[in-house]
Parts: structure tokens; sequence; C-alpha cells
């Protein structure tokens, strides 16, 4: 699985994944940045919501639970931390918030609830230590 970033200008990128061709990596004004798109950090944050929703959503799906409503909202806490005071994302919050059909059994939702944090592959990923390793070469 690849993604692309090209540079554009100030803290600007235009990004690729798969045939999603062109979405907007910016930093806010504030940040330096020229506000053309969401920050990495944020989008760091929707790829956690995204990977917990769908994650339970797909469990509910297997269990043939409809949804009449379902919103993921995360908020991540960033400050200056350290001797240095170096700007770090320090905590996440995120909740889920659904209204299943009225059919819906309680204790299959009740099963999702608990298990499907298990199988998301982006949280997991965070909170065991994803080894990053960068490469930079000047061509």
């Amino acid at each position: 699985m690849k993604v692309f970033l090209d540079y554009t200008k100030d803290l600007h990128f235009k990004a690729s994944a798969r045939n999603f061709k062109d979405f907007e990596v910016d930093e806010p004004v504030s940040f330096h940045g020229t506000d053309l798109g969401p920050s990495a950090v944020e989008y760091l944050l929707i790829g956690i919501g995204g990977c917990l929703g769908t994650t339970f959503i797909y469990c509910l799906q297997k269990k043939n639970i409809e949804l009449e409503t379902f919103e993921v909202v995360v908020d991540g806490k960033v400050s200056h931390t350290g001797p240095k005071k170096r700007l770090r994302l320090e905590n996440v919050d995120v909740d889920l918030k659904f209204t299943p059909k009225e059919a819906s059994s309680d204790l299959e939702i009740n099963r999702c609830m608990k298990e499907f944090t298990k199988y998301c592959v982006v949280t997991n990923s965070i909170t065991n230590g994803l080894p990053i390793n960068v490469n930079c070469k000047k061509i």
C-alpha cells in the first residue's frame, strides 16, 4: 500500500492514494501554512476515526444489524511537550454515536461494541508502536 505526496509550495502538498488524486495536505495559517486542506495530524485523526468506524460497522453488517444514524467524532489534543517543547499529539478521544434500527439485537450490538477495536489496523498499529523507517536522499 503506497501513497504519494507532491510538494507544491509553502507547506502545501497534493496527495494521491490508489485512484484518488490531488487531495490537499496543508497546515493552517497559524502553523505557517496556506490552509488549502487538512493537516497531516488531521489526516491521522481521520484515519483513526475512519478505521474504528468502518471496523464497527463491518461487525454490525456481519450480524445483519442496520443503523439509522452513525457518527464518529475524533478529538486530538496537540500541545508543546518535553524539555524542548516540541509539538506533539498527546491524546486522542474517539466517540462513536449510533442509532440502530428497531429490530436490532442488543446482544449482538454489545458484542460488536466489546470486540471491534481489536480489528482496527490503524489504532492497533499506533498503540503497538508502529516502526517507521525514514530514508532521505538528495537527488
